[in-house]
């Protein structure tokens, strides 16, 4: 898992993201499982656009077509009809290893089981897409510690998962989806193995970093309360958009974090 997000050792760079371009687009994005009078058609000409600095939440019940959306916008798939843009860059073009390049230097990814190395600490974990990556080791070190602090686990640094609770695991996943600068952050159900309690916190920790860093996020999510949070609701029922409504996100009563360098 973690190779096929981050790819390989650094290569020379041929890719040139636009920074003027939204964060993500789709253009009658269709995606089908299977063959002949057994395929499933999870995506039925998705038009989609995220622009930079939102926080977007893609809500819907189970089997609407949502993680397949995110899995087809992250560059986790290539098999669809239609076309992508992740900043700026059509995915259809791209070879596997290029694409996996891009996606290791425009976005991050939190995830329900949070995909921690197990042998590896917090600060090793957050590093290690950055060494993958090519960066040095000193700098890789400093930026892992920055953006551990950012979300609350500066006094953490030497623990390993299974010393953490549920709750500061998804923080140190939501550490190492950041530190590389992302343009995009992919969540998918970033709640969904915690308590309710805990749930609000890391929550409340995203609606910061999206507000203070100016942090792209896009959820996928089942849950109301995750949903509410967003700055934009896109809803999905069998494998189409039925509404996108942008709100403002209620304000979190929590302790500011302090933004990385």
């Amino acid at each position: 898992m973690i190779r096929r997000l981050f790819g390989s050792v650094a290569r020379p760079q041929t890719l040139a993201a636009d920074p003027a371009a939204p964060a993500v687009e789709a253009r009658a994005l269709r995606k089908r499982y299977g063959r002949g009078t057994l395929a499933v058609e999870a995506l039925r000409g998705i038009d989609l656009r995220i622009e930079r600095g939102e926080l977007v939440a893609i809500a819907g019940p189970s089997g609407c077509g949502k993680t397949s959306l995110l899995n087809c916008l992250a560059g986790l798939e290539n098999d669809y009809e239609g076309e992508i843009l992740l900043s700026g860059i059509a995915l259809r073009a791209l070879s596997d290893a290029t694409r996996a390049r891009l996606r290791a230097r425009t976005t991050g990814f939190i995830f329900q089981s949070f995909n921690l190395l197990p042998t590896l600490d917090a600060l090793e974990n957050v590093e290690l897409p950055l060494l993958i990556g090519g960066m040095r080791g000193g700098e890789a070190r400093r930026r892992a510690r920055a953006m551990l602090d950012a979300v609350g686990l500066g006094t953490r640094l030497d623990h390993r998962p299974a010393a953490l609770s549920g709750g500061q695991q998804q923080r140190v996943a939501i550490a190492r989806a950041l530190v590389g600068r992302p343009a995009i952050v992919w969540a998918d159900e970033p709640t969904g193995n915690l308590d309710s309690e805990v749930a609000a916190e890391i929550i409340a920790l995203i609606t910061r970093l999206n507000a203070e860093q100016g942090q792209t996020f896009v959820i996928v999510t089942h849950a109301a309360d995750v949903a509410a949070s967003a700055s934009r609701l896109v809803r999905m029922r069998d494998g189409q958009i039925v509404d996108d409504s942008a709100r403002a996100a209620p304000l979190v009563a929590t302790p500011r974090i302090r933004a990385a360098d």
